[in-house]
Parts: C-alpha cells; sequence; structure tokens
C-alpha cells in the first residue's frame, strides 16, 4: 500500500476550542466571561498545587472567577477524588471546572461533572459501576459543568470524549474490589483547552518524559488504526515530525519545548471519538502492565512499543505511513527512530529495569492477558490479531 493511499472515512468531531502559545494561559478568564462562567473550581494533585510558578499564573489568570483550588486528585484517579470535587463545587457554587496538571485531574474532573449533573452521590456510583461496568452520562447535556483544561504534562489525554476512573465496589463476598472503568460521550469534550509551553516547563523533567513516550505513541498508533481517517493521518505525521525534533531537546530548548507541546496537541486531535479511537496496541500492552505490575503508562510504553511494532511487522501489519512521518525508508529504521526518541528521554529501554517488574512471577502472563483482551484492540489494525501467546512473546522480547 502506498502511503498515499486514502480509504473512505466519515469524520465526526467537535473538539474544544484549543489555546496554543507561550502565555496563552492569560486568555482563560476571557475564555469562561465568553461563556457566562463566573466561579471556576481549580482541580489538581498536590504536587500541581505547591508549583508556585504555575499556580500563580492559572490563578493570576482566572482572577476573580477562581472560587477555590481543589488539591485531591491522585495518579490513583478514584471515584471518591471525583465525588469530593463535586462536593466543593455544590458548596461554592462553581461553574466551571479548570483541571490543571496531568491526565488524572482531567479525567477526576469530567467523572466530576458526571456526577453533579445527574446529582449521583459516590454510594449510588459505586453501585452503578458495580451493576453495569460503568458511569453513564446524563440525559441533558447542558446540565454538565464545562471543563477549561490547562494541561502541564505530555500524556495528551485532553481532547477526549472518554474519562477512566478506578471504584472501590462490593466483590459480592462481603468485601470490596477496586474496578477500572469510566465516562464516555461526545458531549464530555472540554470547551476549551490552554496549552501554555511556559507551563510546561514549570513541570519536573522526570514527570515531562514519563508522559511524553504515552503521548508520542498516540500519534504512532494513529497511523495504522483500522478507525484512520485522512485527517488524523496529517495530523499524526505531523505531530511525529514535531515530536521527534523537539521531545529530545525539550528540557534545554525552550523552541524545542513548543515543538513537543503543538506535538502533542496534533497527536490528540481526532483521535477520541465515540466509537472511533485509534489507539490500540501500544496503549492495550500499557494497560496489561499497568494492571499487573502498577506500572506508569509512559514508562510501559517505553519498554515495550518497540517490540510491539516488531511484532506486527513481522506480522505483516503496513507501517508504510509510519515510516512516512519519520521520513525513513523501512520499518525497523522507523522503529530505531522511536527507540532514539526513547533514549534521549532516558527512559527505560527494557522491562526489567522497570521497578516493581517480577520477571519470575505470574505478571507476565497476567499483563499478557490482560492485553491480549484489551477493549482498544477493536481499533487494532484489521490483519492483527494480538493472541495472549503473542502477547507474552512480545513481553519476553520487552524483558
Amino acid at each position: 500500500m502506498s502511503d498515499l493511499d486514502t480509504p473512505p472515512f466519515a469524520f465526526d468531531y467537535d473538539p474544544g476550542a484549543i489555546h496554543y502559545g507561550r502565555g496563552c494561559i492569560a486568555d482563560i478568564g476571557d475564555a469562561l466571561a465568553d461563556r457566562d462562567r463566573d466561579a471556576a473550581l481549580v482541580v489538581c494533585g498536590s504536587n500541581v498545587a505547591g508549583n508556585a510558578a504555575l499556580m500563580d499564573a492559572v490563578g493570576d489568570s482566572l482572577d476573580d472567577r477562581l472560587a477555590e483550588v481543589f488539591a485531591g486528585t491522585t495518579p490513583d484517579k478514584r471515584l471518591r477524588e471525583a465525588a469530593r470535587a463535586v462536593e466543593r463545587a455544590d458548596d461554592l457554587a462553581v461553574d466551571a471546572f479548570v483541571p490543571v496538571g496531568g491526565g488524572s485531574s482531567l479525567d477526576v474532573a469530567t467523572v466530576a461533572s458526571v456526577l453533579r449533573a445527574r446529582d449521583l452521590s459516590l454510594a449510588d456510583a459505586r453501585a452503578e459501576v458495580a451493576e453495569t461496568g460503568g458511569i453513564s452520562t446524563p440525559d441533558d447535556p447542558d446540565e454538565l459543568t464545562p471543563l477549561f483544561p490547562v494541561p502541564t504534562t505530555l500524556a495528551g489525554a485532553d481532547l477526549s470524549v472518554i474519562a477512566g476512573i478506578a471504584a472501590a465496589v462490593d466483590d459480592g463476598d462481603g468485601g470490596t474490589e477496586v474496578v477500572s472503568t469510566g465516562v464516555g460521550g461526545a458531549e464530555l469534550m472540554p470547551e476549551a483547552l490552554f496549552y501554555d509551553p511556559a507551563l510546561f516547563e514549570t513541570t519536573p523533567e522526570r514527570v515531562l518524559a514519563g508522559s511524553a513516550m504515552n503521548g508520542f505513541d498516540k500519534a504512532i498508533e494513529s497511523l495504522y488504526a483500522r478507525t484512520r481517517t485522512a485527517v488524523t493521518d496529517a495530523t499524526a505525521t505531523r505531530a511525529i515530525r514535531l515530536l521527534a525534533d523537539g521531545l529530545p531537546e525539550m528540557a534545554d530548548d525552550p523552541t524545542a519545548m513548543d515543538r513537543a507541546v503543538a506535538g502533542i496537541v496534533l497527536a490528540q486531535y481526532g483521535i477520541s471519538r465515540p466509537g472511533a479511537m485509534t489507539i490500540n496496541v501500544i496503549h492495550a500492552f500499557g494497560h496489561g502492565l499497568r494492571d499487573a505490575f502498577g506500572i506508569q503508562q509512559g514508562l510501559a510504553h517505553a519498554a515495550v512499543a518497540p517490540h510491539a511494532l516488531r511484532a506486527m511487522a513481522d506480522a505483516g501489519v503496513d507501517l508504510s505511513l509510519l515510516t512516512a512521518a519519520f521520513e525513513v525508508d523501512t520499518a525497523e529504521a522507523a522503529i530505531a527512530e522511536v527507540e532514539r526518541v526513547r533514549d534521549a528521554l532516558d527512559l527505560p529501554a527494557s522491562l526489567s529495569s522497570l521497578e516493581g517488574v517480577d520477571e519470575t512471577g505470574p505478571g507476565l502472563d497476567e499483563a499478557a492477558r490482560v492485553a491480549a483482551a484489551d477493549s482498544l484492540l477493536s481499533y487494532a489494525p484489521e490483519e492483527y490479531e494480538l493472541t495472549e501467546a503473542d502477547a507474552r512473546a512480545v513481553l519476553e522480547a520487552a524483558r
């Protein structure tokens, strides 16, 4: 197949207003005013709340529209965090959420918006998850509290119509178990987003690097997803070129950071559509390693992505769009470029170098089982089927 071949597609996508550039955080007050929003609850974690340079910029830009900073999110993204955010939103009568930081804060704020719109208590939400496996969105989208995210990591969970959350539910034996669940729907797209490279520079380098591989892989996977379109081909190709250039130098060069942030915006564009995600195989492995070992997604991707790509190439998956994006001649050369970016970010090249991975126990088998059953595989290349045995072989290669 030529990299210029274009299959038929329907592209129904309605992103929030995207603000990009140094100093664009100053636009957030006007964005709220334009939408008649008077009181915003900033939603973040404690580390972000302690980042004075970041929070001062957000607070100054919100000015008298800042109702409070809710610093109660964690990387675990628990349902109770969303319920607590709802309590503060109700107490303060806020009419907007401003999640600041990484994807966990955005996901918690998104779920909080759904709980609040449905007047759903924590107990009722847990019961709904136990019964149905998820949390439904409100019948009236106008009841949702709109989101105005200020991302400061590069995982790329912002231009999205889904949000993941972890809920403690009744296990049927008198105890509880924590299950991964979430919400989804076109109405959950943020109202406006603010990508200010100067704010990303306030994030610790190790956090940025750990998130970057996740965002980078969103662009990579978009180029062989069965749901790819000419639009996502274009944005993902440009994203890869910006990220391949910007990520290795972003810690030392402001122009490289600008490219990295712009690349992450493009990597996300159009990949999260109801029924038509483009992330697939690599993210399925990330979920398997997360569930088996509790590994942060970016670190999991760093170790496994090259091996997953080689397995797909060996199985006959057409990676010509990926080679074209990297401006190289072969799939192996494209994979080498992925490794180059990973190594420049000083990310782990093997699972054995990741803390918490037990190579002798049942964990790799569990990771393979979860990966092979992941729902994202429905967006994998049509010619590729990831079996549990295949997943185990990839993980062995990544050891």
